[in-house]
């Protein structure tokens, strides 16, 4: 599965790139993954019994108007192959790789409660100095956090949450440091 992911993402972004269009691309599979990524959109793109020629009209309704051949003829191609169920990890997959491309990362912050933009803007300082790229930051609250924040960047989590600290120190506790 991973494969196959990682190879429809190359695909698009080979086509990106010889169209000449990676940033308007990027912008368009961003509102697609967001689009699609929805419970109720993914079962009735995934249920078997939904025949193909209404998954078709679906994209056409959603998107026609807004997306290129190439992207649309992706969408029509998972749907052809049964792959209905690549489509937003493969997206979000080339979402990265175009975004790296261009020198940017996306990370998502996570926390307790709303920051303010002087935090926002306090991490996004960080991150750029550690990443080295144009940092864009969505945030979240989640008050199961507690307190503190994590964020997920480029395949990894860093974790200043409470819930976090308190086992660190549990464990610490236990081998006697």
């Amino acid at each position: 599965m991973a494969k196959l992911k990682d190879r429809y993402a190359n695909a698009l972004l080979e086509l990106s790139k010889e169209n000449g269009t990676l940033e308007e691309d990027l912008k368009n599979a961003v509102m697609i993954r967001d689009t699609l990524n929805n419970s109720d959109v993914l079962n009735f793109l995934k249920h078997p019994h939904v025949p193909d020629s209404a998954k078709h009209e679906l994209f056409h309704t959603a998107f026609s108007e807004k997306l290129p051949e190439h992207l649309m003829g992706f969408l029509y191609l998972m749907v052809r192959k049964n792959r209905e169920a690549l489509i937003v990890p493969v997206l979000t997959e080339y979402i990265d790789r175009t975004n790296r491309l261009l020198g940017r990362i996306e990370a998502k912050v996570v926390s307790a409660k709303a920051l303010t933009e002087k935090q926002i803007e306090s991490i996004r300082k960080i991150l750029v100095e550690k990443t080295n790229m144009q940092v864009e930051i969505e945030t979240k609250v989640d008050p199961g956090v507690i307190g503190g924040f994590y964020i997920l960047i480029g395949g990894r989590i860093f974790d200043r949450t409470l819930r976090s600290e308190l086992i660190n120190l549990r464990e610490r506790l236990k081998r006697g440091r």
